[in-house]
């Protein structure tokens, strides 16, 4: 019975000699995206035609919206530990409600995307809805 308690007692260390390893290497911590460079950075290595100029964050750090001189539009979001991107197609629906901007890519896989944008919520919905659009002047 002894020696059971011993081994109990030893691997109950074990575990938490590794959980602390793991806590202070900050491992299974969510990734965030914290900077508009760091969006920038990571639009750039999720599609490498994609030059990304401009940049908003949401305020979670979960996700991106990124925009090109061509006037192309990506939202980035977290995708366990790792990002993934979207290049927005014409027709992509998208509203904002105050602060909140809510993005529907045409993919269904990749799901809805929400940010908090603060006061660029609005604008960043304005540009969504004008992609694609050609005006004839």
């Amino acid at each position: 019975m002894d020696t059971q308690l011993l081994q109990l007692g030893g691997s109950l260390l074990a575990i938490l000699v590794l959980a602390g390893i793991a806590w202070a290497l900050k491992l299974g911590q969510p990734r965030t995206i914290d900077t508009a460079e760091r969006a920038l950075t990571l639009a750039r290595e999720a599609d490498s035609a994609f030059d990304p100029g401009e940049a908003a964050v949401g305020r979670d750090g979960a996700a991106a919206i990124l925009a090109d001189s061509a006037g192309r539009i990506m939202v980035l979001r977290r995708h366990g530990t790792h990002f993934a991107a979207r290049v927005l197609e014409p027709g992509t629906p998208a509203h904002s409600e105050g602060d909140i901007l809510t993005i529907v890519p045409r993919d269904r896989r990749y799901g809805p995307v929400v940010l908090d944008l603060g006061p660029k919520a609005q604008a960043w919905a304005s540009r969504i809805e004008a992609l694609g659009r050609v005006d004839h002047a």
